[in-house]
């Protein structure tokens, strides 16, 4: 049961209390529940297993709450929610869900139509009754349909992050049978794309009677829903979170050439199986053949080598060119989470996060982190609690008192200031000055017509105080897509004007998108990878950008914040104290 599960439960509840028009304080609570647990590093399950009480620990997390918390660990849902549900028409839920709904709007639409699930909704917007409605409108109601198209082409795949959990708690539960030698997931999941679709696991054992073991071990995982198939190596199962997981096991010596096969992606297999041929040799899932002569296959360096190539990093093996640059020995050497010395997007209590000042430095320390820069919202954002020019000086103060009691880390002041609809930025130059760093976003007008959005951000890029431009597509993963613009020749004002493009850590963002990394890095840009934190415990957001900035090509010098603080602040040309 991952994070993300458990925090949809608690946001569906949110929703269908707001349905039923129940106290706006019960609502709120579920919302910030599901928001901590959704950005919370570590898994509940883990906390739960280790000490249930500990679950009281976490911000926002009651008694009350911490019950059914349990409950959805233990049982995979709780009676409360299922109790909201058989109040509920059961197509509202989903309607609820789509992007530019919500709540208030599903109840319109049932009152005024009668519309109790997605298809109606859609017929109601083609016949025209939709954009009838008050308050809608054909514009509005277009943007509906498109979340509706969005969300038959999202379902199937998750989040990288949830993905990863599933996995590592598979591998975690394989490893504790004796006959369980080896173990790995593969897969889109360790090139670590942005979204998967199966997980896909791989095991060796040595014996056919300890395969056999270990296959009936795996069979009585405690998350499986049923058996989709078994055969002489491969099982495939449905969990109760509705992912399918196939594990295949294989001989020891295969391990390596199976890790490979099944990595993927098939473009790169077939390159590499095309060069063996000329080489007169076969590469399969078994190993490499001369022949019907096994000769290698017991590691994945062993396969690349057969084939006259240094080992290609999982996460450039997409046939991008990847096999070229390994034939001229020009393979970059990829960035990695320990070469990050800081993280320049987080927020704290003072707007959207959960968690003082203080507390989100102590836990950037505790990550092994050197420096990080405060970004809370700016004023236009007032929906987080955006804060004015005083407040924000009033923050620095505090920041200024905190850096002389730590030692070893610094706080640099900063925030992520709103990019207007004209590409101002809302908050004075005369507090921008104040900033160790400047970051700018997109958190409005996201349906500007593409020359006019274009335009829009070039303006704050080419703003003097302007230093990083954050999450810059805007997308949500699975939720929303990207804003429209020219992104070429954004990257270009960037890097005309010194900005650098964040790659943010998010599992809902992943943004930038990897070619859209290479393609700024090809043009000269500079990158830093944030965690855009809002809790403690989400400084693991970091290894998914730095998988981002991998699956882009990135090196440690393409990356900003791998530098010293004073080397960073001389970048961004302001003046270390």
């Amino acid at each position: 049961m991952s994070n993300a599960t458990i925090a949809e439960i608690l946001q569906n509840i949110a929703n269908l209390l707001e349905l039923q028009n129940a106290d706006h304080f019960r609502i709120v609570s579920y919302q910030r529940a599901a928001q901590t647990i959704r950005g919370y590093g570590k898994e509940l399950v883990e906390i739960y297993q280790t000490d249930p009480a500990q679950l009281l620990s976490i911000p926002g997390i009651g008694k009350s709450l911490a019950e059914k918390i349990t409950e959805i660990i233990n049982t995979g849902t709780c009676q409360y929610y299922q109790e909201l549900l058989g109040k509920t028409e059961p197509g509202l839920l989903e309607i609820m869900q789509l992007r530019d709904v919500g709540p208030k709007k599903t109840k319109l639409f049932y009152h005024e139509l009668g519309i109790k699930n997605i298809d109606q909704l859609k017929q109601a917007i083609q016949s025209g009754k939709l954009s009838e409605l008050p308050r809608m409108g054909e514009k509005s109601a277009n943007k509906i349909l498109t979340a509706i198209e969005d969300r038959a082409t999202f379902k199937e795949r998750i989040l990288l992050d949830e993905a990863l959990t599933i996995a590592e708690n598979l591998i975690d539960y394989l490893k504790q049978h004796k006959a369980c030698k080896q173990v790995s997931y593969a897969g889109s999941l360790r090139r670590r794309k942005e979204t998967i679709g199966d997980i896909d696991l791989l095991a060796t054992s040595d014996t056919a009677k300890n395969k056999t073991a270990l296959a009936e071990h795996f069979l009585n995982y405690p998350a499986t829903q049923r058996v989709l198939a078994r055969g002489e190596t491969k099982i495939s199962v449905l969990l109760s979170n509705g992912r399918q997981v196939d594990l295949r096991i294989l001989q020891t010596k295969s391990f390596g050439a199976a890790l490979h096969y099944f990595t993927g992606s098939k473009e790169h297999n077939i390159r590499i199986r095309e060069r063996a041929r000329k080489m007169g040799l076969k590469v399969n899932e078994y190993g490499v053949y001369q022949g019907e002569r096994w000769l290698a296959g017991r590691r994945e360096e062993e396969v690349f080598a057969k084939v006259g190539l240094p080992y290609i990093e999982p996460e450039m093996r997409e046939d991008q060119g990847e096999i070229e640059l390994a034939e001229q020995q020009k393979l970059p050497k990829l960035i990695q989470l320990k070469d990050l010395k800081g993280d320049l997007q987080l927020h704290s209590n003072y707007t959207d996060g959960n968690a003082t000042i203080a507390d989100m430095a102590t836990a950037a320390k505790a990550y092994g982190l050197e420096y990080m820069a405060l970004t809370d919202h700016t004023k236009s954002l007032y929906v987080a609690g955006g804060l004015m020019e005083k407040q924000l000086e009033t923050q620095y103060k505090k920041i200024d008192a905190l850096n002389k009691q730590l030692k070893g880390f610094r706080i640099l002041k900063s925030a992520e200031v709103d990019i207007k609809k004209d590409g101002s930025l809302d908050i004075a130059d005369k507090t921008l000055a104040k900033m160790d760093s400047v970051l700018v976003s997109l958190h409005s007008s996201f349906t500007l017509d593409k020359d006019k959005q274009t335009k829009r951000v070039i303006k704050a890029l080419e703003n003097p105080y302007t230093c990083i431009f954050a999450h810059p597509t805007g997308r949500i993963i699975n939720q929303r897509r990207p804003v429209e613009f020219d992104l070429e020749e954004i990257i270009k004002a960037a890097v005309a004007n010194h900005v650098a493009l964040e790659i943010n850590g998010q599992p809902a963002r992943l943004d930038l998108h990897d070619r859209h990394i290479r393609l700024a890095k090809s043009l000269g840009a500079k990158f830093v990878i944030s965690s855009d934190s809002h809790s403690p415990s989400s400084f693991g957001y970091l290894f998914f950008g730095v998988a981002m900035a991998r699956r882009g090509w990135l090196e440690k010098q393409d990356v900003l914040n791998t530098m010293s603080v004073d080397k960073l602040l001389a970048y961004f040309g302001r003046k270390t104290k």
